[in-house]
């Protein structure tokens, strides 16, 4: 008799099968809540670390400018078997060779790893002198990017690792980019839709991917906030 209430009694603290699936209801409904907020998160700290890049490669140029008789870097010199791109040119400005990495890229390639810099600043016949922007606080220097240099039409164009990212989501074609993850790039961008800047004055900023497309996709002046002379 004793025996049997004793089993009475465990019986009473067991789980139903319904009580079961109760549990596991709330936690897929809390996982479909938290998972994300904590993708937004990681992304969040992902485009902190891509604006810090852009600042420190914002003021090595400015620490390049004022060795070089306060002119910008060229995207690329060549001389004889050596070619520098721009990446190389600021490198002894800054401390490590990650910060041309985007984080939000699987990329780990110094010169190609995630950011362009706009020739019409960076050029590759006479510099550009800081005495000849018109507005420095305004005008496109270095962002993010499919390649390391942003020319042509491109950005509303996309071939292979040329392409501004994101710009798929307002309706620029992105079947040019390479396939895989350059054309995810292209189509859903990097950081929420958007993508960091660097400007001419050294600092950085997020900025919509569309907002900087419409800019370059500008006539008068030609390529809006991309043209020094603006």
């Amino acid at each position: 008799m004793q025996h049997n209430k004793q089993v009475v009694r465990r019986n009473k603290h067991a789980f139903t099968l319904i009580e079961l699936l109760v549990v596991i209801a709330i936690i897929a409904i809390l996982a479909a809540i938290l998972f994300p907020v904590f993708a937004r998160a990681r992304e969040n700290a992902r485009r902190t670390a891509c604006l810090s890049n852009l600042k420190q490669m914002g003021l090595a140029v400015m620490m390049y400018a004022q060795d070089y008789d306060e002119a910008y870097p060229q995207h690329r010199q060549s001389g004889g078997a050596t070619t520098l791109y721009w990446q190389n040119i600021i490198q002894p400005y800054v401390k490590t060779t990650q910060i041309f990495q985007c984080p939000s890229t699987t990329r780990t390639s110094t010169v190609d790893g995630g950011y362009g810099a706009n020739v019409l600043m960076f050029t590759s016949s006479s510099p550009v002198k800081m005495a000849a922007i018109a507005s420095p606080a305004s005008t496109y220097m270095v962002m993010d990017y499919g390649t390391w240099r942003i020319f042509g039409t491109y950005p509303d164009d996309p071939t292979n690792l040329s392409y501004l990212p994101g710009v798929g989501e307002i309706g620029v074609d992105c079947s040019g980019a390479s396939a895989g993850t350059a054309q995810a790039d292209c189509e859903s961008g990097r950081h929420f839709g958007g993508v960091v800047v660097n400007f001419a004055d050294g600092h950085a900023k997020w900025l919509k991917s569309q907002v900087v497309h419409s800019e370059y996709m500008k006539t008068d002046p030609s390529h809006g906030a991309f043209n020094p002379a603006d």
